[in-house]
């Protein structure tokens, strides 16, 4: 070992400096032997063990919080473990570089180290369960430089590889850090498009000017091109200042910065510092007030979005008032001109399914078409293109198989813009990949679920010409979109895919108007699995869809068809699970006296769309088989001889005798 040493050259308090010139001295190594005010953990066994050994800081979380107001790295602990309340902050605190996992070992990146008050410490949450992961409430020693492209430093020297963000995004520094993802991804990403100097511009954008002092005005293009930017953002309820049919034309002449809400002006603020002059946002371009130019401009959002030379996204900000620039976003000790020490953030998928971005509807197609995003997070900014996801502090991410809903549509963005981008033909996985996604994300405005699926739809069609889109899924792949069904959570390490009796199910909801017909997805509110992703072997023949509304009309917000189908069909009765929460999966039987745990009449795995606490009668069809796995729709028979979906069955290990099912052709509407 060859002890390093670090010069201090800014105030901290003396048991920070004594820790931090320990560390370097250490090279971050665990010790036999230590100064005062190191204890090691020993041998025998305690709930601090894991936590390993530590440096003993300040005894109270009263004295942390004075010292933070003179000592740096003590205010960064104070911020980050005061507002965790007093009962986690029991003890002195201590401050922890040589945590351990019982799946990893002991921490391998130099500079971090964990804190937590020693009476607190079997309390403290740990966060993201992905192995390997950083524990929340943890810190870093790290670079107050990014690393220059080509830099090669090693992993395990994490301070050196790690930049610090700084404390408030000055536009100076947005330009600075986003021009340099733009000219690497340009330059090196041969999957991502060369060409940004411009696009056919939308019907309407701001118009910023030539110079940053000159007033903004609202363009009616003429079919143009130019690089603009669009913005991605949560409306949050409702928005000042939008453009109406009244002030349209007062706008052409200016619009008045400050009565624009906070997301608005921050992102005018953003694409001046990236040198663009045109910008378009939803709320200002469309005609708020005109059905026909919503529906119109609604059809041509995947264009849109995919012509802009970036999409800026207000990933943390819950609605158009709050905005996305925010000072003093997050604390940073500076040490000396090269290192400075910060908070480790949080896991990044677990942070993105946290955003209000990602949870809106509208966002999907949004981030799916744009070819580069700068998302503005709560304590950093992201870059994120088809061959890569960068973040501020030089962590990165390309999506990968963590099994992740995140790391998932960051897969599935990039296989579907390469192979669009390329005019290669998308295969049905992709849309159903896609759906597992978007079913996840919610709606201020019902009507909008399919709406808002438009330029997905648009884009997909791109690639496969001769489809036929239907409520949300393709009349030539309809036998396999028909086989969703209310998400489960599958236990990560289960290795066979399959609804058993104790699984949690999501629960979906109606929406206020009958939205769909029952055998699509969109019927219904909530998140939705297709088992077309799981299983091959149908058997179901479809025989014909006929759509009185919203066959190939992408923006239709209530379609209305029907399915017709041949396919082995018999009536059965729905036994409900047991009351008690957890337990959401019925049993079905041929007969209502049958015992649901006799396999030769049951089949397992049933799970209705509604009401799944009242057992009754019901018809199933057989859409599926894969050896004794069988996939049915659970349907109701209405009056008129038609059916209605009220569920779905994945059965396993099937029992039962096939000849019990008649063949016929039926009508689900």
């Amino acid at each position: 070992m060859n002890p390093a040493s670090i010069t201090i050259t800014r105030t901290l308090c003396e048991l920070c400096h004594q820790f931090i010139s320990n560390l370097f001295s250490f090279d971050f190594a665990r010790q036999t032997s230590y100064p005062p005010r190191w204890q090691p953990i020993g041998t025998e066994w305690t709930s601090q063990r894991a936590w390993g050994d530590c440096f003993r800081h300040r005894e109270t979380l009263h004295d942390l919080s004075e010292s933070a107001k003179m000592c740096e790295l003590c205010n960064i602990l104070h911020t980050d473990l005061a507002p965790m309340g007093s009962d986690m902050c029991q003890g002195w605190l201590g401050l922890y570089p040589f945590w351990s996992t019982s799946r990893v070992g002991e921490n391998k990146q130099k500079g971090h180290f964990r804190a937590g008050f020693r009476e607190s410490l079997a309390k403290m949450p740990w966060g993201s369960n992905r192995i390997g992961s950083v524990p929340l409430h943890a810190f870093k020693v790290c670079h107050r430089r990014p690393l220059i492209e080509g830099e090669q430093v090693a992993w395990s020297d994490a301070y050196k590889r790690l930049a610090a963000v700084p404390t408030t995004p000055l536009p100076s520094e947005i330009s600075r850090i986003a021009r340099s993802w733009q000219e690497e991804c340009l330059r090196t990403h041969k999957n991502c498009a060369k060409d940004i100097s411009g696009h056919e511009l939308p019907t309407r954008v701001v118009d910023l000017g030539e110079r940053e002092a000159t007033h903004v005005c609202l363009y009616e293009t003429k079919g143009e091109k130019a690089p603009y930017a669009a913005l991605s953002h949560c409306w949050g309820g409702v928005i000042p200042a939008i453009t109406t049919e009244s002030n349209r034309t007062a706008r052409t002449d200016t619009i008045n910065f400050h009565d624009l809400p906070q997301n608005f002006q921050d992102a005018i603020r953003v694409t001046r510092a990236l040198g663009v002059r045109y910008l378009w946002i939803d709320a200002l371009c469309i005609i708020q007030d005109s059905k026909a130019d919503w529906l119109r401009e609604a059809g041509r959002m995947g264009s849109l979005y995919a012509g802009a030379s970036v999409v800026i996204s207000a990933l943390d900000s819950p609605a158009s008032t709050a905005g996305f620039l925010i000072p003093d976003r997050v604390p940073v000790a500076i040490l000396n001109d090269e290192f400075a020490i910060q908070k480790v953030f949080p896991e990044l998928y677990d942070y993105l399914s946290q955003c209000p971005l990602v949870r809106r509807g509208w966002c999907m197609q949004e981030r799916l078409l744009a070819p580069r995003i700068l998302h503005f997070g709560k304590e950093q900014m992201f870059w994120e293109c088809y061959s890569d996801f960068k973040c501020e502090d030089g962590l990165n991410s390309t999506g990968g198989s963590s099994g992740h809903v995140m790391a998932e549509f960051m897969a599935i963005r990039k296989h579907i813009g390469i192979s669009a981008a390329q005019g290669a033909e998308l295969e049905w996985r992709a849309w159903y990949r896609l759906l597992e996604e978007y079913t996840t994300r919610m709606f201020t405005v019902s009507s909008d679920r399919l709406p808002a699926l438009a330029g997905a739809a648009v884009l997909f069609k791109s690639t496969k010409p001769a489809t036929t889109y239907v409520a949300g899924l393709w009349k030539e792949d309809i036998a396999r979109g028909l086989l969703w069904c209310a998400h489960y959570d599958h236990v990560p390490g289960r290795k066979v895919w399959g609804i058993s009796s104790s699984d949690r199910i999501v629960e979906l909801t109606v929406p206020h108007e009958r939205r769909a017909p029952s055998w699509s997805w969109a019927a219904l509110d909530g998140q939705v699995d297709f088992w077309a992703l799981r299983t091959d072997g149908f058997i179901a023949e479809v025989l014909n869809v006929t759509m009185r509304a919203g066959e190939n009309e992408f923006t239709e917000a209530f379609p209305d068809g029907t399915v017709n189908l041949r396919g082995a069909i018999v009536r059965m009765f729905y036994h409900a699970p047991p009351e008690g929460a957890g337990y959401d999966v019925g049993t079905l039987t041929f007969e209502q006296a049958d015992s649901p745990n006799d396999k030769s009449v049951a089949l397992n795995g049933c799970v209705m769309d509604l009401d799944r606490r009242t057992s009754r009668f019901c018809f199933v069809v057989i859409v599926a088989k894969s050896n004794d796995d069988w996939y049915l729709l659970v349907l109701n028979k209405c009056d008129d001889e038609t059916y209605q979906r009220i569920g779905m069955s994945t059965a396993h290990g099937v029992k039962v005798d096939p000849k019990r099912f008649e063949t016929r052709i039926i009508e689900i509407r």
